[in-house]
Order: structure tokens, then C-alpha cells, then sequence
């Protein structure tokens, strides 16, 4: 009976980092671009929400309540449709299109919001939520199997930290910047974030980047990418 190789230990987070600089650059970027376009581009649409969708449509009170539970339907949505794909579409596939279809989604909230109607506002919130959500639900599963075992906890790590700027400027400073810039640059801005998520899976899958999808942890390390 064939014994299964001991792991490598973990090497110390310094040491960690520099080697997957050395043998895994394009998965730690693949990780770090990922994460911070979907943390900028999902706490985007809620800065969004307070300072442009909801002051120009003057949506009560008494109804914000009702309009988040009605948008987190869309999110629980979107992230069940994404565990039901995931496997079936492969990690490239269905990042690419999840991202694109976020982008959307704000694109779909720009619209609603410029028609003054606040029921296609919720609609169009239900959609970008739930888009938004099936994004960054298939981001995190996805650069995290590709890093190796010993290496996962700083290689997820790093790219959670550099996911948390964008969630830092999407959070504190986007309503800011839409108050000098304007809704419309606004709304870009955050669609051209989840836009370069596209094209950093683009970009890695074009370079041969492995596809995870139905394959063990194990096989994902022998070609460093």
C-alpha cells in the first residue's frame, strides 16, 4: 500500500512570501487582483447606495429595510447558482463571466437610478447584489486551491490583504470621491474594478494557468505559474 509523502513544513511567513514570489508570482497576483477588485467593487455598490441610489430616488425611511432584505435575496441567489456551476463551468469560465455580469450590474444600478423609479432601483440592486456576490464567491475558492499546502495560509493571506485596501477605498473614500467626481465616474469606476478582474483570469488562463476544477490539491503544485 502506497504511503502518502509528508508535507513540507510551513515555513515561516517571511520566508513563505518569497517563495511564492519566486515560483508562484502569477497565482499570488491572480489572488491579490481578484480579491481586491470584488472587495472594492461589492462594499462600491453599498457606498453607492448611501450616497447616490438612495438620495436621488428618495426611497423612505421606512422602506431601507425592505429594500435590503429584498436585495440580499439576490445575493443568496447568486451564490447558490454559483456553487451549483462552479465545477461544471471550470474556475476561469465561471470568474470571467461572474465578474463581467457584476460589472453589469452596476451598470444595470446606473441606469435604474437615472430612471428615478425606485422599484426598478430594486430590481436592478437585486441584481448587482446578487452578481456581485456569485463574484466574489467564486474568487475565494478559486485562488486559494491554487496555492500549495504549506504555502496556502500566506499566499491567502497576502492576497486577503491587498483585497482589504480595496474594501478601505470602497468603503471610506468612494462616497467621497462621488461627491467631487460624480455619480456616472463613479459608477465607472467601480465597473472598471470588476473589469480587471476579468482580466487577470483572462490574463492567467491565457498564460496557462492551471484549471482547478475536478482536480485534487496535490496535482495544482508540480507547474509553478
Amino acid at each position: 500500500m502506497r504511503s502518502t509523502p509528508p508535507l513540507p513544513a510551513s515555513p515561516g511567513a517571511r520566508r513563505a512570501l518569497a517563495e511564492l514570489l519566486r515560483h508562484h508570482r502569477g497565482r499570488l497576483a491572480l489572488g491579490s487582483v481578484l480579491d481586491l477588485a470584488e472587495a472594492f467593487g461589492y462594499y462600491g455598490i453599498f457606498a453607492l447606495l448611501s450616497v447616490v441610489v438612495l438620495e436621488e430616488v428618495h426611497i423612505g425611511h421606512a422602506q431601507v429595510p425592505f429594500f435590503f432584505i429584498v436585495g440580499n435575496v439576490g445575493a443568496l441567489v447568486g451564490g447558490l447558482a454559483m456553487s451549483l456551476v462552479f465545477d461544471r463551468l471550470g474556475r476561469h469560465r465561471t470568474v470571467a463571466v461572474s465578474y463581467t455580469l457584476a460589472a453589469a450590474g452596476v451598470g444595470l444600478l446606473a441606469w435604474a437610478t437615472a430612471s428615478g423609479s425606485a422599484l426598478w432601483v430594486t430590481l436592478a440592486f437585486v441584481a448587482a447584489n446578487g452578481f456581485a456576490t456569485a463574484a466574489w464567491t467564486t474568487a475565494y475558492p478559486t485562488f486559494t486551491e491554487l496555492f500549495p499546502t504549506h504555502l496556502r495560509g500566506a499566499g491567502v493571506g497576502f492576497s486577503v490583504a491587498v483585497g482589504r485596501v480595496g474594501a478601505i477605498v470602497g468603503t471610506l473614500l468612494l462616497p467621497d470621491l462621488a461627491t467631487r467626481i460624480g455619480a456616472t465616474a463613479s459608477y465607472l469606476l467601480v465597473v472598471a474594478c470588476w473589469l480587471a478582474g476579468v482580466a487577470a483570469i483572462g490574463v492567467f488562463a491565457l498564460r496557462g494557468g492551471v484549471e482547478a476544477a475536478t482536480r485534487p490539491l496535490e496535482s495544482l503544485t508540480a507547474t509553478p505559474t
